[in-house]
């Protein structure tokens, strides 16, 4: 049976901020944080997850985390765009799971932020 850490690498997918900023916006939101002028928040089509923080310190180097259940957590050092903003996808699906918690920490050196959303495998995608 393939390990899941390579797995859930090829399930996030790292698509432009530009491209597609306004899909996240006809999704649920299904986990928010905020602090300051910083925010994240979690939106949810049933199937993917985009993961979005804004107020961020424009090109900065930062920390992205992401959790799902008992999995090892995707650890990652992405850049904020030149808008101060980052978007990426997440896809939860994981073997023999029918659902379960999606923990996202984003940190930067203006601030830290932890949101968390629920995902199950049976939800209708949202066009």
């Amino acid at each position: 049976m393939p390990k899941a850490k390579p797995l859930a690498a090829l399930l996030l997918l790292a698509l432009t901020a530009e491209a597609q900023a306004d899909v996240g916006d006809r999704w649920p939101l299904l986990g928010f944080a905020g602090h300051s002028d910083c925010r994240l928040a979690i939106a949810s089509s049933g199937r993917a997850m985009q993961i979005r923080a804004t107020g961020l310190i424009p090109g900065e180097t930062l920390r992205l985390v992401i959790a799902n259940g008992d999995m090892k957590p995707i650890a990652l050092s992405p850049r904020a765009g030149d808008d101060g903003a980052l978007m990426r996808y997440y896809f939860p699906f994981r073997l023999n799971r029918d659902g379960g918690l999606v923990d996202v920490t984003v940190a930067g050196a203006r601030c830290t932020l932890t949101a968390s959303a629920p995902w199950t495998r049976n939800l209708a995608t949202i066009p």
